[in-house]
């Protein structure tokens, strides 16, 4: 599904407090984030720690980071194709949205007031593309790097010039995981929604007056397309 910059976002109107809850207090539980996106999320987590606390190994350690890197431009190819078959929540085009949105979104964030979001809010959509990016240009600049006794398999482009930014966006992913950590916290403390239990359990408290409705089932087929999809990503790059 092509991201729609120009949809309206649907921010509440029914007099919503901090908590997510209405005036008579009502709530319901949803179930927002499918087992897929739960899983990679966590594992994409993971794979970026581990490549990061690597990345100063030496000798035979270094493959280490390496090897993660390589994983997670696999990781990045997983996403992308469950952007567009994925569940509703987990499509690019339900959470990318356009500027005059995320400024209004942010404006009423920064007042304490932040409308309810069934999936990711504004903000954290463009959260989610930026690290996809940077993490894939880290990763491929990896591949294009000359250091020491490593040779990347991609070292040949622009001789080995890109390879120089490698660095740059290795640190700049570090940025992003900490502004990340630091979003989620921020709205965990002003909205009063736990972000971090809902990509865990999938579910979501879904204050009354706000349309949605649980995600059903995404099968076996999709997970399976987007995981071969992604692991094909990484082997091709493992062999070359």
């Amino acid at each position: 599904m092509t991201p729609d910059l120009n949809k309206p976002f649907n921010f509440d109107a029914e007099g919503l407090n901090a908590k997510g809850l209405n005036a008579k207090g009502q709530a319901r539980t949803v179930s927002v984030w499918d087992f897929p996106t739960r899983i990679f999320h966590w594992s994409f987590a993971v794979m970026v720690f581990i490549a990061y606390v690597s990345s100063e190994a030496d000798g035979g350690a270094f493959w280490i980071h390496v090897y993660a890197g390589t994983a997670l431009i696999g990781f990045v190819a997983f996403r992308v194709v469950w952007g567009v078959i994925g569940s509703r929540y987990a499509q690019f085009g339900d959470f990318v949205r356009g500027p005059a949105t995320v400024s209004e979104y942010s404006k009423r964030l920064m007042a304490f007031h932040p409308p309810y979001s069934v999936g990711h809010n504004p903000l954290g959509g463009w959260m989610v593309m930026a690290l996809l990016a940077i993490v894939l240009l880290a990763s491929l600049t990896g591949l294009m790097t000359r250091e020491d006794d490593y040779i990347g398999p991609l070292s040949h482009i622009a001789g080995g010039l890109f390879g120089e930014a490698h660095e740059g966006f290795g640190s700049f992913v570090i940025v992003l995981v900490g502004a990340h950590v630091l979003g989620v916290v921020a709205h965990g403390l002003i909205s009063r929604e736990n972000l971090v239990r809902s990509m865990i359990t999938g579910l979501k408290s879904v204050p009354a007056g706000v349309k949605a409705v649980s995600i059903g089932s995404v099968g076996v087929v999709r997970p399976a397309i987007a995981l071969v999809i992604g692991l094909a990503v990484v082997l091709y790059f493992m062999q070359l």
